[in-house]
């Protein structure tokens, strides 16, 4: 063998122990640092520093168990990728503290039963095989698992609020305590009969507030540790992460209570107002008027107003009448428009949230109209320092009512609803405001504890002991969510789908601030709509067949350029072959 051949033989082995050294050293190196080209707008294909962070600051091992059957169908496959994308992005920043495994129990009976059992349902999924619609049964969910603590995502169907869920579900099995969120006490007397009939009993009668709403202290319980607290001229304890305030009237109320209320506010404790603007009596029918609680002037200081009015959408719930069928007197549901229902397109899609929400129900609900970074705002707080979202909102096919209301459900809609065909329009039902407050009570005096002397008289005597107390001014990142009613979240109103937005909130501004930061993954909707567009239907099928015709005619071009370049060089090749050969022969 030549010398020649030797070197180069040497020379192809160390190239490829080279490349070779360099694959391995980039798979290590990608291996410890996940990296990802995502061009799209709002980066949905990437997670976000809040749960990087998340994840870098986990000390501990956290298992993820998750349960997908192999043969899934066609619109489900993309689903199970994003999963698993995502998954390995988690792994890639928690690194050995995050543990993930596959399993597909479909065809074992006895792993069918203990996913089941953990809380992880087999479903029904439509396939097509053969040209035959078919429904086979599959697993579509994960456990999140740390010592003793289990959080679930039994089905997985859309992936826009995974990360968000699934950050959710490891913050919950690692926290080291429950959070403590506190619920105000706004309603102060049980009903004389009902006092009276436990009383006889020799028991004492349930709190009315946490008899009102009840499905919210049960719901909450499951996760939280819950407390009613009472504004009896002392300050509301830091040690809540959130203060609810469901409700309340004007007699509720004073001015001390929402100095006490400011101040939690202003120390870093988390609001969810639950705001009562008008206030509906059913003792004679159905009545509205309007009601001016001291908490309404709060929020107005903050940066939302809640009107004096409510909202009526021709997307309603129901109600039921007695009315006469025959020889027969039955309860027939009727469309009832002053229960407006939320439906998916009223819910923001950015916020991770409630984007996932299906419906809400809001009974006598007061529209929210939002100060800061409103230049007719008559809010006091620096609407630099605080931003307002909309989280919420009625149908298109809404308006508002104010003054004198007829909350009778038996009128002609239909009528009435052709006759506000011009005045329609969405409405703010829930707003979500952070940011950096003021106080309320910055560069006043404590407003002074009162107390009645004796039961029955209204002498009342000012206790001035707090009058060298230190005000908070203000706070740097402050939450707060309010709602235009609070009878959505009390006996019946409490559907399924208003507690769920009830445990969403409370988990978003709770759990951590992390959440907060958590966007939704919606991809942005690119269809070409007329009515955004300036020159109307003309201008939109310009777009529309140019992408259409344009984009092939370019390539046709392209391609004869080429051919036509590609023929020159040939030409002029084969003239240069020819006059060599002449040369030669000669």
């Amino acid at each position: 063998m030549s010398t020649k051949n030797k070197t180069y033989k040497t020379n192809s082995l160390l190239s490829i122990l080279i490349i070779f050294g360099l694959i391995v050293v980039a798979n290590y190196i990608i291996s410890k640092k996940f990296l990802r080209l995502d061009l799209t707008e709002n980066k949905v294909y990437s997670i976000s520093d809040a749960s990087k962070r998340l994840l870098k600051n986990l000390d501990d091992i956290v298992n993820i168990n998750v349960y997908f059957s192999k043969d899934l169908p066609p619109h489900l496959k993309k689903v199970e990728s994003d999963v698993r994308d995502m998954l390995t992005e988690f792994n890639a920043y928690a690194g050995k503290n995050l543990r993930i495994t596959w399993d597909d129990p479909t065809g074992d009976e006895e792993k069918k039963q203990k996913v089941r059992s953990m809380g992880i349902p087999e479903i029904q999924m439509q396939t097509f095989e053969k040209d035959k619609a078919q429904v086979i049964n599959g697993f579509l969910g994960l456990a999140v698992l740390y010592a003793d603590k289990k959080e679930l995502i039994p089905v997985i169907q859309d992936v826009s609020n995974f990360e968000y869920d699934l950050a959710q579900c490891i913050m919950k099995v690692f926290r080291k305590e429950a959070p403590k969120v506190a619920v105000l006490k706004t309603d102060t007397m049980p009903y004389f009969d009902e006092y009276m009939r436990y009383q006889m009993k020799g028991q004492m009668p349930p709190d009315p507030t946490e008899e009102k709403y009840k499905p919210l202290y049960e719901k909450l319980k499951e996760n939280y540790e819950v407390k009613t607290v009472a504004l009896d001229d002392k300050p509301i304890d830091n040690m809540y992460k959130t203060l609810i305030i469901p409700g309340g009237d004007d007699k509720i109320f004073t001015e001390r209570d929402i100095f006490e209320i400011d101040q939690y506010f202003m120390k870093g404790g988390n609001l969810i107002v639950l705001a009562d603007a008008i206030k509906i009596d059913m003792s004679r029918g159905v009545m509205g008027s309007a009601q001016y609680p001291l908490i309404l002037k709060l929020l107005e200081h903050y940066g939302v107003r809640v009107e004096k009015s409510l909202v009526v959408d021709a997307s309603c719930g129901q109600v039921q009448i007695p009315q006469q069928v025959g020889p027969f007197r039955m309860n027939v549901p009727v469309n009832y428009p002053y229960i407006a229902k939320v439906t998916p397109e009223g819910f923001n899609k950015s916020v991770a949230s409630v984007s996932g929400l299906a419906q809400m129900i809001f009974p006598w609900v007061s529209p929210l109209t939002l100060l800061v970074g409103n230049s007719d705002s008559s809010a006091t707080t620096d609407s630099n320092a605080v931003e307002g979202v909309v989280l919420v909102t009625s149908s298109k096919n809404s308006w508002v009512e104010s003054g004198r209301f007829d909350l009778n459900p038996q009128q002609q809609w239909q009528q009435i609803f052709e006759s506000k065909k011009d005045v329609l329009s969405q409405s703010n039902l829930v707003v979500y405001l952070s940011g950096g407050f003021k106080s309320y009570y910055a560069g006043k005096s404590v407003p002074p504890k009162e107390s009645v002397v004796e039961p029955g008289k209204e002498d009342i005597q000012v206790n001035n002991e707090d009058q060298n107390r230190e005000i908070a001014a203000s706070n740097t990142n402050g939450h707060l969510i309010v709602a235009g009613d609070s009878d959505f979240l009390s006996g019946q109103g409490a559907s399924p789908g208003n507690i769920a937005w009830l445990l969403n909130v409370v988990d978003w501004v709770s759990l951590d601030e992390n959440l907060i930061s958590i966007r939704s993954r919606a991809l942005v909707d690119r269809t070409i709509k007329n009515d955004k567009l300036e020159g109307g239907k003309s201008y939109a099928n310009v777009i529309r067949y140019t992408n259409i015709l344009l984009m092939p005619v370019l390539v046709i071009i392209l391609g004869l350029i080429i051919y036509f370049r590609r023929r020159e060089v040939i030409v002029a090749t084969g003239k240069a072959n020819e006059k060599k050969e002449e040369e030669t022969s000669k």
